[in-house]
């Protein structure tokens, strides 16, 4: 997997839910941070670099912004429907089914940057935090809490 998306060039000009936008709005915090979906989910994430589309089965789980609740304050664990859709979209690449790790993370800086309203720097410090370990990407261990994900979800980044 090679590294498509150019940071400062990249632009998130908008979204489309085309199923299960009700799954990520009903979403309520809880305790555990983890959070099933109940319905197929899909959407069209839209950049002048091209167009990512994800969609999930029944049962996929997120854990909204990953790290300790401690963090809420620079940035929540759910948040605003914008920021949800930036949390979710990068677990869901985080798979590595099409974007590289590089692309992933430059993907949620613009996301958060562009759709959720983020300045620059909260931004760049978030795409830094989830830039300095790779154990979280690629296909998960069968330990790994989010193991049951695997044939639940698909991505792909269709070049502009």
């Amino acid at each position: 997997m090679h590294n498509q998306l150019h940071k400062y060039g990249l632009k998130v000009i908008g979204f489309d839910f085309l199923k299960g936008c009700e799954c990520l709005e009903d979403l309520v915090v809880n305790k555990s941070r983890r959070y099933p979906l109940k319905e197929e989910t899909a959407l069209d994430i839209y950049t002048n670099q091209g167009t990512l589309h994800i969609a999930t089965a029944p049962g996929f789980e997120f854990d909204g912004r990953s790290g300790p609740s401690i963090l809420d304050w620079y940035a929540p664990n759910l948040g605003t429907l914008e920021e949800r859709m930036a949390w979710f979209a990068h677990d869901c690449n985080g798979y590595g089914l099409d974007l590289s790790f590089a692309d992933t993370n430059v993907l949620l800086y613009a996301m958060l940057r562009d759709l959720a309203k983020y300045r620059v720097t909260k931004a760049t410090t978030i795409q830094l935090a989830v830039s300095l370990s790779k154990g979280w990407y690629g296909i998960p261990k069968p330990n790994d809490w989010c193991y049951k994900n695997i044939g639940k979800v698909t991505t792909l980044f269709m070049k502009a």
